[in-house]
């Protein structure tokens, strides 16, 4: 005997990304900049320049004026 039953399932499940909310930029003061290795600062600009293309903008659409 063959059984078939079908479930309801609800509403389509909402995603919500928050990445964004505990990345930040990474601020350097004039020092940091003196005392840190070439690679370093290359790293910070890295997490930097990733952080402004997919954080950034999402930072400015919250913003209302």
């Amino acid at each position: 005997m063959l059984t078939v039953s079908c479930a309801v399932r609800g509403g389509v499940p909402v995603v919500t990304d928050t990445a964004c909310d505990w990345v930040k930029p990474i601020y350097l003061t004039a020092h940091d900049i003196d005392v840190m290795d070439k690679q370093t600062k290359r790293d910070v600009l890295s997490h930097n320049y990733s952080w402004d293309i997919n954080c950034n903008i999402l930072v400015k659409t919250k913003i209302k004026p």
